[in-house]
């Protein structure tokens, strides 16, 4: 009785592994990369150029909030003194889609103006993050 039990257990868990764990990564629609410090940027843009040729029609979405916005703006600097705006904007022309939180932005009193070429806003961040995940069907990475 008790390892049949076990056996129901294990089932319902296998089953729950394959119904709710392939479709997030089998059949993502998109791949959204949330950045939420500009530190990482560097390796997040580098992850995101290798990701783009590994799968050239693959819809990215980069989304900069909370101490993440700063790569996003024009002439925005790593610690080593280079700038971002080259790649974020190269990314951009390959079909990359870049994303700057406005409830961020307002804080920080960075205007969209000042923001790198083609970068989009959107009201807020994490919920954009939220809401490519449950109504699009991307993918989540966070480097």
């Amino acid at each position: 009785m008790k390892n049949l039990v076990r056996l129901k257990q294990l089932s319902t868990a296998v089953l729950l592994f394959f119904t709710l764990g392939l479709p997030a990564t089998a059949d993502a629609a998109g791949v959204v990369y949330h950045i939420d410090e500009s530190s990482r940027a560097t390796q997040a843009l580098r992850n995101v150029t290798n990701h783009r040729k590994a799968y050239p029609d693959l819809p990215i979405t980069v989304i900069g909030l909370a101490h993440g916005v700063g790569f996003l703006v024009d002439g925005g600097k790593d610690q080593r003194g280079n700038s971002y705006s080259a790649m974020v904007e190269t990314l951009v022309m390959a079909g990359v889609k870049f994303v700057a939180c406005e409830n961020t932005m307002n804080a920080l009193g960075i205007g969209s103006d000042e923001l790198s070429l083609g970068v989009e806003t959107v009201p807020s961040g994490v919920a954009e993050v939220g809401r490519l995940q449950l109504e699009e069907g991307y993918a989540y990475i966070k480097p």
